[in-house]
């Protein structure tokens, strides 16, 4: 019996190829897009991947590109899917061109397992990152059910429009949840690295303003400011660090370069955080007088970490916070 990840963002394509694995005798792992996939590679590490090429927010062939680029993930055999690409794509272990014989999947399956490394042996996960592991793997059968009960409703000409926006921003809320979890088992396997390339990060900055709106301002010079990063995860920690500041109201953001230093400040009008709350800001979950915060801040931490730099935060009752997020400048 192997542990196989499955992504397909078509929920009955997604349901039939896991239906033939489970029939083969193996574990499955479900995935809607690329990104997904990448967390759970990350954090469960299969024996074999089973993509689709078009998915949201990391293509099929980008999340062969971005296995290859990771140690612990580099020799699991990927079998590509899809309906535009003609011959797959070099990073993939196999290809099969949509439609296909569900016959030949599962001979493709069987080719692919047997050149499948051996099971890596887990490594003592630390108590959060073992309870992340498992709540994150125990929602994923709940929540999949939940959108597709979503998606009928969705369907229904009588229903409420107003009820279903609010479970819509439930679920979204318990994804999330499950994602934050999933990065949580992942940072504390002891083995999470990035594949850092030399990129514009004014650019990825540029474009997370743009995403959150009129809410935030941003000073930054107009030419490229280079630096060797995860372009998806230096997204991902902007992100976290915008939707901070604008929940507290309007943010003002700015990009302060040396020449060995890049600097991104973040400003909020928030009530600022007391003096004893800063040592803590940046752990997993934290209390403070609205209940338990989320991970959100500390994987955002841990991300910039891996990439070379820092994250650190000043704060006063009243004066609202500042993040400074530093990384070191391209040589």
């Amino acid at each position: 019996m192997s542990l196989v990840l499955v992504a397909d963002d078509e929920p009955a394509v997604l349901e039939v190829l896991s239906q033939v694995v489970e029939d083969l005798g193996h574990d499955v792992l479900r995935a809607r897009d690329g990104e997904e996939a990448l967390g759970l590679a990350r954090a469960r590490h299969p024996q074999l991947v089973v993509t689709d090429h078009m998915m949201p927010r990391l293509s099929g062939v980008e999340l062969c590109r971005r296995m290859k680029q990771e140690a612990q993930l580099k020799d699991v055999p990927v079998i590509l899917l899809s309906a535009v690409l003609p011959q797959g794509a070099p990073e993939a272990f196999a290809f099969l061109h949509k439609p296909f014989e569900i016959t030949d999947f599962e001979s493709v399956i069987h080719k692919s397992l047997a050149a499948s490394p051996e099971p890596r042996m887990a490594h003592a996960a630390s108590p959060v990152g073992a309870l992340g592991q498992w709540v994150a793997q125990t929602l994923q059968g709940p929540l999949e059910t939940a959108r597709e009960q979503l998606r009928r409703l969705e369907c229904t000409p009588s229903v409420d429009r107003a009820a279903l926006d609010t479970l819509a921003a439930q679920l979204q809320s318990m994804e999330a949840v499950g994602r934050h979890l999933r990065e949580l088992a992942w940072l504390s396997s002891g083995e999470a690295t990035l594949a850092r390339i030399d990129t514009d990060v004014g650019q990825h900055l540029r474009d997370a303003v743009a995403a959150h709106g009129a809410h935030v301002t941003l000073e930054a010079p107009e030419e490229p400011v280079h630096a060797q990063v995860d372009p998806p995860r230096i997204r991902q920690v902007f992100d976290v660090l915008l939707a901070n500041a604008v929940r507290q109201g309007d943010a003002e953001v700015a990009l302060e370069i040396s020449q060995t230093q890049l600097t991104v400040r973040v400003k909020d009008v928030g009530p600022g955080v007391a003096a004893e709350a800063l040592a803590h800001l940046f752990t997993p979950f934290r209390m403070d007088a609205k209940g338990v915060r989320g991970p959100e801040l500390y994987v955002a931490s841990e991300l910039v970490r891996l990439q070379g730099g820092a994250l650190s935060v000043q704060s006063r009752p009243g004066e609202g916070s500042t993040f400074s997020l530093m990384l070191p400048r391209s040589t």
